[in-house]
């Protein structure tokens, strides 16, 4: 397994360490993950909480696999501490990597209260810590807001899709977490990324526009038939098309 940063982050406490290393140990040396987690994460230690933030997340990733994530019964508890440590000082020695451990551990969790939280964080979070997954927490946290979503957040997600000078990775994945919104405001955002060269930023912001069909179903259908029916999402976005079609 690994907890990222964390893993060499040196803590000045011997029994943070130690409860860090527990998390580490492998099946055969008989760990307790569990109670190292909850120490970690009711520490009141950010360095610590943010080390039970990532374990979480691990955790997360690996339920994809079928298996759950064996502490889930402890989410509002983790949501709880990633804001705790979103609202905080930052560790200048973790350079953001604290920020984005809170994002990424909440990034199936947050909820419409959280939009304000995340938007700063994203703000704040050097572009070579924010990956898809901590992006997928304003997606989520999009999802889980009324129409029309937080402008804010809205817009941070749009200004970092449109940003040229950071890593295509990281603005696909703010143009795809836009996918969860559904407000004009995403879909003036979405437009102007159907407009850029990038192929993955083109197909994002089309399945943006997919909520919006009424207006858009032109765009769409000459931005489908520019494209190779190999590209990614395009599928989804015929698929949109053609059911929009029928129902009317």
């Amino acid at each position: 397994m690994t907890l990222g940063y964390w893993e060499r982050h040196s803590f000045d406490d011997p029994a943070v360490t130690a409860e860090r290393d527990e998390l580490l140990k492998s099946a055969d040396r008989n760990p307790d993950p569990c109670t190292a987690f909850l120490d970690l994460l009711r520490s009141g230690r950010r360095d610590a909480v943010c080390t039970a933030l990532e374990y979480f997340h691990y955790q997360d990733r690996q339920a994809r696999w079928g298996f759950g994530n064996p502490l889930d019964e402890y989410a509002a508890e983790v949501l709880d501490r990633a804001r705790w440590v979103l609202r905080g000082t930052p560790l200048p020695e973790a350079r953001g990597q604290d920020r984005a451990s809170a994002l990424w551990a909440i990034q199936n969790h947050a909820e419409a209260a959280d939009a304000p939280l995340i938007t700063a964080a994203l703000r704040a979070v050097n572009g070579d810590v924010v990956d898809d997954g901590a992006v997928s927490a304003a997606g989520q946290c999009l999802y889980a807001c009324d129409v029309p979503e937080d402008r804010e957040l809205v817009a941070q997600l749009g200004a970092m899709a449109l940003d040229e000078d950071r890593p295509l990775r990281i603005r696909v994945a703010c143009a795809r977490a836009l996918g969860s919104a559904e407000s004009d405001q995403a879909a003036e955002l979405a437009v102007r990324l159907t407009g850029l060269p990038e192929l993955e930023l083109q197909t994002a912001g089309a399945l943006v526009l997919t909520a919006h069909l009424d207006t858009y179903r032109p765009l769409l259908e000459r931005l489908v038939a520019t494209w190779s029916s190999h590209t990614p999402e395009v599928e989804d976005i015929r698929v949109a098309l053609e059911e929009d079609q029928v129902d009317a």
